[in-house]
């Protein structure tokens, strides 16, 4: 299918405030996907699948939406089937933009068929009676037209070799929910999430997230945040949802087996331009102008690499950095 072909299809499947928002970043990912080793294995190395999702506007379960999906080179990892990764992005964010990207590329080369989800996420005001809808149209197995039900039957796929879940912001909160509309997740890496949203008027999140309402457990998540995030820049918020508790003014607590799950509470100081906000992976706000300190290859705790590693083992070994950051 041609460039414009294909990104008109995508757009056209995504509500008009998205589409207005994101436009320009999901052409320009594509176009990114396409520039990359990713392009001499287009086909069958990448695709695109649609399933049912939440309807907000009907609250049912009957609104089309894309996936995107990249298995791992045969030749590195065998002709599969694979064990699975879901990225789910965050409000107003595409599926298809840079971060989205390379989170499904860096999952693909750890050996996982790698997928990116679209969903309704347009709401600035979000409760847990909107979360949790949305983390059912995507994770629901028991459902035959949800994400992880559509991405179990592609013939690359083995999700009981494993599922891993990854978001950011209310992707991030869907991930924390996956384990409990999908059993077969193993582990949970989740950015600017947390159970007491501060932003504008607080809302409390624990009838969702705190710890005892999630199925996921402790010792396979791992959630990182950052200092100056509006939203989720507390200890109180993150440890909350961890369920691993650190004294007063902790910026890292982690599993006491060493296994590597926890939570890193990321100080500006670490961060390229001094403020670890909701989008501490940026250089200068939501942006897509990833950090050097956050990006591959950096191997601070906080850094995508160390925490990638750590969801490909399925949660279960973390390499620390030597520095202690």
């Amino acid at each position: 299918m041609m460039t414009n072909q294909l990104t008109r299809r995508i757009n056209n499947s995504l509500d008009s405030d998205t589409r207005s928002r994101n436009r320009r970043s999901v052409t320009g990912a594509f176009l990114l996907l396409l520039s990359t080793g990713m392009a001499a294995y287009a086909q069958p190395r990448t695709g695109f699948a649609t399933y049912m999702s939440y309807d907000p506007t009907k609250l049912t379960y009957t609104l089309s939406q894309p996936l995107l999906y990249q298995s791992p080179d045969p030749t590195v990892y065998g002709p599969g089937p694979y064990p699975v990764f879901v990225w789910v992005p965050g409000t107003y964010e595409a599926f298809m933009d840079p971060l989205s990207l390379l989170f499904v590329t860096q999952m693909a080369q750890r050996g996982f068929l790698s997928v990116s989800v679209q969903y309704s996420n347009t709401e600035t005001v979000q409760r847990c009676s909107d979360y949790t809808p949305r983390a059912q149209g995507v994770f629901d197995a028991s459902r035959a037209t949800s994400a992880i039900s559509t991405i179990c039957s592609m013939s690359a796929a083995n999700c009981r070799k494993g599922v891993v879940t990854s978001g950011v912001s209310q992707g991030g909160v869907l991930a924390i929910l996956a384990r409990n509309y999908a059993p077969s997740v193993s582990a949970v890496y989740a950015l600017s999430s947390g159970d007491y949203n501060n932003a504008g008027i607080p809302i409390d999140l624990t009838a969702c997230l705190a710890k005892q309402n999630t199925a996921i457990p402790a010792s396979r998540l791992t959630i990182v945040n950052g200092q100056s995030d509006p939203s989720f820049g507390t200890q109180s918020a993150t440890q909350g949802t961890s369920g691993y508790s650190c004294s007063a003014g902790s910026t890292q607590c982690w599993s006491p087996t060493g296994n590597g799950a926890g939570w890193y509470l990321i100080p500006d100081a670490l961060v390229t331009d001094g403020v670890a906000d909701h989008c501490y992976f940026d250089v200068g706000g939501c942006n897509d102008q990833f950090d050097p300190n956050w990006a591959p290859p950096a191997t601070n705790n906080w850094s995508l690499k160390p925490n990638l590693d750590w969801l490909a083992s399925l949660g279960t070994k973390r390499v620390f950095s030597r520095t202690g950051q």
